[in-house]
């Protein structure tokens, strides 16, 4: 009967550490969005379409200055960066640019997106992360800012200014960005990786802000003409879970263990 008893005890506290696992996975918030899932593709009027999820819509910024958004991929120009379709912004004879706002911000996490720049390389052609999703302009509340800027070769922003990677040309490539970061501290590390081969590096710093959170990502497109395009796709945030969950986990875990060397 004793033995029965510990049996009950231990399926019940298993049971509640299975709960908290779910919670803590709860939130260990994720936002996730994938082009291949929009309806009707090739879906050039993405924007107005609120997939994935932990995102809210995406929102185009005041600063957009002739362009738009298309959906690239199976039956348009075979340059999508992931799957048969990827999102892209055109700058026509301006620029583009749209944000997409977390559902909740993050204050520590891991961001990811793949990108593909087809581009002449005139004006910043980036994704960024923000604090806020205030809508006058991609650069309000940039905490980091990645792609090409001028030129044909990688670079980044952050707190100690703009920095050039060593990449090479890195037009037409598909690039993975990888950004941990820590928005209460002020600090990030970024990695970047060809896909096809040749170049990857990590850097780390300081992001241009500090003691605030990650609410959301913008893209722009600033080479204007024809066939000049930024294409992108899986944008993915992972949160940090609460340390008290972390806690409650171990303890949980704890207790089961302990229970298992108990003797009847």
């Amino acid at each position: 009967m004793k033995m029965n008893n510990y049996r009950t005890y231990g399926i019940a506290l298993i049971s509640l550490v299975s709960v908290t696992l779910i919670c803590g996975f709860a939130q260990a918030q994720s936002s996730l969005d994938n082009a291949d899932l929009y309806p009707g593709n090739p879906d050039h009027g993405w924007a107005a379409f609120n997939g994935g999820v932990g995102y809210d819509l995406w929102t185009p910024l005041g600063d957009t200055g002739g362009g738009g958004t298309y959906m690239e991929g199976v039956g348009v120009n075979n340059r999508q960066v992931e799957g048969n379709y990827s999102f892209a912004l055109y700058a026509g004879g301006g620029s583009y640019d749209i944000s997409r706002q977390l559902a909740n911000p993050i204050a520590a996490g891991q961001f990811s997106i793949i990108t593909r720049f087809d581009i002449a390389g005139a004006g910043p052609n980036l994704v960024n992360l923000r604090s806020g999703n205030t809508l006058t302009s991609f650069g309000s509340g940039e905490l980091l800012s990645f792609g090409i800027v001028n030129g044909n070769q990688l670079s980044y922003t952050d707190g100690a200014g703009f920095h050039v990677l060593p990449s090479g040309e890195a037009r037409g490539s598909v690039w993975d960005w990888i950004v941990s970061f820590d928005a209460a501290a002020g600090t990030y590390s970024l990695s970047v990786t060809n896909l096809g081969g040749g170049f990857a590096d990590i850097v780390s710093g300081s992001l241009e802000a500090l003691s605030t959170t990650v609410d959301s990502f913008a893209v722009i497109n600033s080479s204007t003409g024809g066939n000049q395009n930024v294409i992108f796709d899986v944008p993915e945030f992972q949160a940090v879970p609460e340390p008290a969950t972390l806690a409650i986990l171990g303890l949980g875990l704890g207790s089961v263990l302990a229970l298992r060397r108990r003797k009847p």
